[in-house]
């Protein structure tokens, strides 16, 4: 049998559910985090998983620590920047009718 291990004191990956357990959160609360790189996370497949360490580090008061990292080139954030704030709309001319 595996001993059990309190958060915070070992070097496993944490799942998106753990994490949440541990910090008192609530799951979409945890995305958003993930969303604005604001707390450490590695992309295992399609999966998130949290290294124990990095987080119980980010989680102390006064460590100051904000995630730095580049989006992802191919998120759909970067995309729609690259395309331009207009890139999506298509103006009618005032002389075209009923199209």
């Amino acid at each position: 049998m595996t001993p059990v291990v309190p958060y915070g004191k070992g070097n496993r990956m944490l799942s998106l559910e753990e994490l949440c357990e541990w910090l008192n959160i609530k799951t979409p609360h945890a995305r958003k985090l993930v969303a604005r790189n604001a707390i450490p996370y590695r992309k295992v497949g399609h999966l998130l998983r949290f290294p124990e360490s990095e987080v119980e580090e980010w989680s102390r008061p006064g460590s100051g620590q904000v995630r730095s990292r580049e989006p992802d080139p191919g998120s759909a954030r970067v995309r729609q920047r690259e395309r331009g704030p207009m890139s999506g709309w298509c103006f009618r001319s005032p002389l075209s009718k009923g199209r």
